[in-house]
C-alpha cells in the first residue's frame, strides 16, 4: 500500500515536499510544486480529521498574525486573556462569534489552534494567530487572507 503525504509551512509554501510511504517504510521523497490544502481532505472524510476527531465547518474567516511585541499586545504584554504566556497555537477571536477555549482547524495548517485571546481589532469572523516572530515578519505572513475554518471536537 502507498500513502502520499504533502507538507508545507504557511510562510514557506515554496518548500512543499511529498513523502511516499510503503508498507515496509519510507519509499521516496520528492519536491512538488503544489499540494492540496491539508484540511480540505478532512471535509471529504465525513467531517473527521485523520485521527477520527469530529470537525464542524464554521466559516471562511479573515486571518491575521500578531507577534509578542508591544505594538501587538499593548500594555498587557505577551500573555493571553487567561494570563498565560503566548505560544504558537494561540489565536485571538471575537468571543461573541467563537467562544473562548474553542479548538480550531484552519485550512492550510497542520495544527490545532485554541481561542485563548481577544483583541480590539478582532471582530466577527476574524482570527488573529500568534506567531513567535518579529513584528515585521508577522506582518509579512499575510494580513487579511481568507481561509476556511473548522471547529475541532474532542
Amino acid at each position: 500500500m502507498l500513502a502520499v503525504m504533502a507538507m508545507a509551512t504557511p510562510c514557506h509554501a515554496e518548500e512543499i515536499i511529498a513523502v511516499i510511504h510503503q508498507d515496509n517504510g519510507l519509499a521516496d521523497a520528492l519536491e512538488i510544486d503544489e499540494a492540496p490544502p491539508i484540511n480540505d481532505v478532512s471535509v471529504a472524510l465525513d467531517e473527521q480529521d485523520a485521527n477520527g476527531h469530529a470537525l464542524e465547518y464554521f466559516a471562511e474567516c479573515t486571518i491575521t498574525y500578531f507577534c509578542p511585541c508591544k505594538r501587538c499586545n499593548g500594555k498587557w504584554g505577551a500573555i493571553d486573556s487567561f494570563g498565560n504566556p503566548l505560544k504558537f497555537g494561540t489565536v485571538a477571536v471575537d468571543p461573541k462569534v467563537i467562544p473562548m477555549h474553542t479548538k480550531l482547524i484552519v485550512d492550510g495548517y497542520d495544527q490545532i489552534f485554541e481561542a485563548l485571546d481577544t483583541g480590539s481589532g478582532v471582530k466577527g469572523n476574524h482570527i488573529d494567530m500568534f506567531v513567535p516572530v518579529s513584528h515585521a515578519e508577522a506582518l509579512n505572513m499575510g494580513q487579511g487572507e481568507r481561509r476556511k475554518v473548522w471547529i475541532w471536537k474532542e
